[in-house]
């Protein structure tokens, strides 16, 4: 851009604002619809002087996108409702709720520009922001905003920021790998950036990048974006604690340029993976051996002095398997953001939270830091405090920061400070003060207050930093009302999103009735199914290698009565069986010596009765149930917890069946937006079907699989590889349900040497996870997917559905492709291991199937 034209831009600026920030002109009009009406004027009060001046207020730090934001004056804090589709503005003098405004669909981050004259909301499932005119920011009742335009971007616009000078606001699009400028000075959309082509987007352009936190430095010069799923590393495999790396790109802006060639992604930083500081024996000689794992998951990324922040939940997915050597709670690092040479600042600006869990401060509980999801810092820069919010914990974690950027606990190597949001003993925090499942965080200036945005139970917990604690909740959107069935989802959410749980304490309850969910708040559900997807990781479990599965096809979304069956080797065939992991890979597993049980047989049971969701069969809390299963006895609707007359298992089952979403596909090209064409769109559907894909992904839910029986199975659906004995090999004894496998070729696809080659061969080796005796780790075991016995059964794996297959990557249950395109361009794959004739053998046609599997969603009609 010239600088005749930044002159000219400036001048056009300063007359929009000037006319209350609609000046009419086509470009006023890109991107999005004209509102209904005029937007109220600016304040007779303040005059055109005084609001053009108000466009050339700006952050005096760097920004970020969160749920929750403050108005630069401190005077407002806005959080956005998701369940509610709305966004909440609270007074910070009285920290009551001062208006709330419905916005679009799923809000789920907002941006407000320094001027305190526009607040933009990022709406993921309406592929959409909401532009909101703040006509009088007084936080009074003469309080008025309205919004005023709805401007589309691209598939799940999951967060948004504001430039510290006001100028730009940007959109991650998740769904669409594309960030799409906004002008925010004249809301309209300037562009997007397609972050699959220049410096970021990798060795493979296919890769789906799923942009997620964004952070702009304090200049406006740069933009940082993460990628929410790591990637594989250069030589790295599924299933190895090392084998990936997270992501972050950096893109060069120009905050006064219409053209959006002058955004542009110019720097790839790679975040490699770090030791955890917990150890397991992994070679079998029974001395345990250091563990390593790499950022995935995330979210945010804050900007505090010279470094970036990152708060993720890392992976360890390497067996063996026990609850610390699984997911962590890293802080990891970027260095070099004041000077645009960045780097992984890590091992020296790095944290894994859960090592300051270990010896929690005098008269608390010992409570690990689960799912890190956002930081707030106490300052912009030097010296102060971090506050990392520990998501599925309910806790505020304390951290130090020092002058150069270190970060390090409150107390020593074992200890640091955390606030809980959500204690029943405190009356600041229990009941309706409880604050469940955070997922933002936002410091006034004086670094003296935070307020924290509560996903599950729908409010904003405010916390005093000068004594560390809770002392007000504000109510943002209406729960639940008792006795229904909304009550019994939201019971369900907070089973899914929390590692603690507090459930009711019957009168002769002697066992704990809290932090039932994982071994002291290790890990949730949500640790690996991210909003009930998947956390993309490729885990060693008993039966194999095995990619989180998604849960959004878990029930059939246009009818929620039809359920898959589970598990890529079809080893549960009901939700309740995750019991199981509940108390074996969350929890601590089974007890040394059993105790006695309910309803025997058996008498005894080495379940432990202060862990998991089901109780002894008789309703004793007290006691634990005799069996847990995956088939011979069904674990629906059995004696269980209950969280305020809920049952919690069930109420579980019933959130997975009602509120897990589908992420929606990327929208189709236009001449500024990049995408899929639609008429490869089209010609993918009719290539789908020509090519016969439908004989194993039909149906509503695009897969054979499909629970055709009520619980528990015949027997002779079920087998393993063990009965008759193996005549090969040394094969897990998992059960199975034989009839719900396809064989694709696909048992040790990509595994280097297994002579089942594709792409780069980062497929996970074929070997269950390693088993602990004595603390001392067995030869791991050969994976379920081919036939030991020489019976015929076992061969293949339980049918994936392709709703949201774009949102979940890496495809096949070990992870051998980390795009569609690799998946569609494996000729086993696409001709049923040679039963059908391939029709897809062009790269013209792959890549118009990939078009269209990258749009399936729960609205597109099945193929006949």
């Amino acid at each position: 851009m010239s600088a005749y034209q930044r002159s000219a831009r400036r001048l056009v600026a300063a007359v929009a604002v000037i006319l209350g920030g609609f000046a009419v002109s086509a470009l006023a009009a890109t991107g999005g619809s004209r509102p209904a009406a005029r937007p109220a004027a600016t304040p007779a009060a303040a005059g055109p002087v005084a609001s053009a001046a108000q466009a050339r207020r700006t952050f005096s730090g760097a920004t970020t996108s969160s749920p929750i934001s403050m108005s630069r004056d401190g005077r407002l804090v806005w959080v956005v409702n998701p369940g509610a589709d709305t966004v909440t503005v609270i007074r910070t003098s009285s920290n009551t709720v001062l208006r709330t405004i419905r916005v679009g669909d799923e809000p789920q981050s907002v941006a407000l520009d320094p001027s305190n004259r526009f607040a933009f909301v990022a709406n993921a499932a309406g592929n959409s922001v909401s532009v909101i005119r703040i006509a009088n920011p007084t936080p009074t009742s003469a309080f008025r905003a309205q919004v005023v335009r709805r401007l589309t971007t691209g598939a799940e616009p999951w967060n948004i920021v504001a430039s510290p000078d006001g100028r730009r606001v940007f959109v991650a699009n998740s769904g669409q790998d594309t960030i799409t400028v906004i002008d925010a000075l004249r809301p309209r959309i300037v562009g997007n950036v397609d972050l699959t082509r220049g410096r970021c987007a990798g060795p493979d352009r296919n890769r789906h990048f799923q942009p997620r936190g964004l952070a702009v430095d304090r200049n406006s010069n740069r933009l940082y974006v993460t990628s929410f799923l790591a990637f594989t590393r250069p030589g790295g495999k599924q299933g190895d604690d090392n084998g990936r790396q997270g992501v972050v790109c950096r893109l060069s802006i120009d905050t006064e340029s219409d053209d959006i060639a002058d955004y542009r992604p110019r720097t790839r930083i790679t975040l490699a993976p770090q030791v955890t500081g917990f150890t397991i024996d992994r070679d079998g000689n029974g001395t345990p051996d250091p563990t390593t794992a790499f950022p995935n998951q995330m979210q945010s990324i804050v900007i505090h002095g010279g470094q970036a922040y990152l708060p993720n939940i890392a992976a360890s997915p390497d067996g063996p398997f026990r609850f610390d050597v699984s997911t962590q709670a890293f802080v990891n690092t970027v260095s070099g953001v004041r000077t645009g040479r960045e780097r992984d600042g890590a091992p020296a600006r790095f944290l894994n939270l859960h090592l300051g869990a270990r010896d929690p401060e005098p008269g608390k509980k010992k409570l690990f830091f689960a799912n890190p999801w956002a930081i707030g810092f106490t300052s912009q820069s030097g010296a102060g405090f971090g506050y990392v919010v520990s998501a599925a914990s309910d806790l505020l974690v304390k951290i130090r920061v020092g002058a150069d950027g270190r970060i390090a606990f409150t107390g020593d190597q074992d200890t640091t400070r955390y606030i809980d949001l959500n204690d029943p003993a405190n009356p600041a925090t229990a009941g309706a003060n409880a604050g469940k499942n955070p997922q933002g965080i936002v410091v006034n200036a004086a670094g003296t207050r935070a307020y924290v945005a509560n996903f599950v139970s729908r409010n904003v917990s405010v916390v005093d930093l000068r004594n560390d604690r809770v002392i007000k909740t504000v109510r943002t959107s209406a729960p639940a009302a008792a006795g229904t069935p909304a009550q019994v989802v939201s019971v369900g959410a907070e089973m899914f999103f929390s590692s603690r749980g507090n459930f009711d304490r019957p009168p002769t309850a002697v066992v704990s009735t809290s932090e039932r969910l994982a071994a002291n708040g290790w890990q949730s559900c949500s640790s690996c199914h991210f909003k009930g997807l998947t956390d993309g990781v490729v885990w060693e479990f008993a039966s194999g290698p095995r990619k989180s599965v998604p849960l959004n096809a878990t029930f059939n979304p246009r009818n929620p009565q039809q359920q898959r069956i589970l598990n890529y080797s079809g080893i549960f065939d009901e939700v309740e069986d995750f019991e199981a992991n509940v108390r074996n890979i969350s929890g601590p597993g089974p007890l040394a010596a059993p105790v006695p049980c309910s309803a025997p047989p058996p008498a005894t049971s080495n379940l432990d009765p202060a862990h998991g969701l089901l109780i002894g069969d008789n309703g004793d809390v007290n006691t634990p149930p005799c069996v847990l299963n995956a088939f011979a006895k069904p674990n629906a609707d059995r004696a269980q917890v209950t969280v305020g007359g809920v049952a919690a298992m069930t109420a579980l089952r019933e959130w997975v069946r009602a509120a897990v979403r589908t992420p929606n596909g990327p929208l189709p090209r236009t001449s500024a937006r990049p995408g899929p064409l639609a008429a490869d769109v089209a010609a993918g559907r009719r290539l789908f079907q020509a090519q016969g894909c439908q004989s194993c992904h039909a149906g509503q839910t695009f897969t054979l699989s499909v629970k055709d029986f009520a619980s528990p199975p015949a027997a002779g659906d079920i087998a393993t590889e063990t009965t008759p004995p193996p005549t090969s090999g040394n094969p897990v004894a998992v059960q199975y349900l034989n009839r719900f496998l396809r064989d694709i070729g696909s048992f040790n696809l990509g595994v280097t040497g297994a002579g089942n080659d594709i792409g780069g061969d980062v497929g996970a080796i074929e070997k269950a996870t390693a088993g602990l005796v004595a603390a001392v780790a067995q030869p791991p075991q050969d994976a379920l997917g081919r036939d030991y016995n020489g019976d015929g059964k076992g061969v293949g794996y339980n049918v994936p559905s392709l709703l949201g297959i774009n949102a979940v990557p890496p495809y096949y249950h070990n992870g051998a492709c980390e795009t569609l395109a690799c998946v569609v361009g494996n000729p086993k794959h696409r001709t049923a291991n040679g039963r059908l004739p391939d029709r897809l053998a062009s790269a013209r046609a792959q890549a118009q199937l990939v078009a269209w599997l990258q749009t399936v969603t729960a609205r597109t009609p099945p193929v006949p």
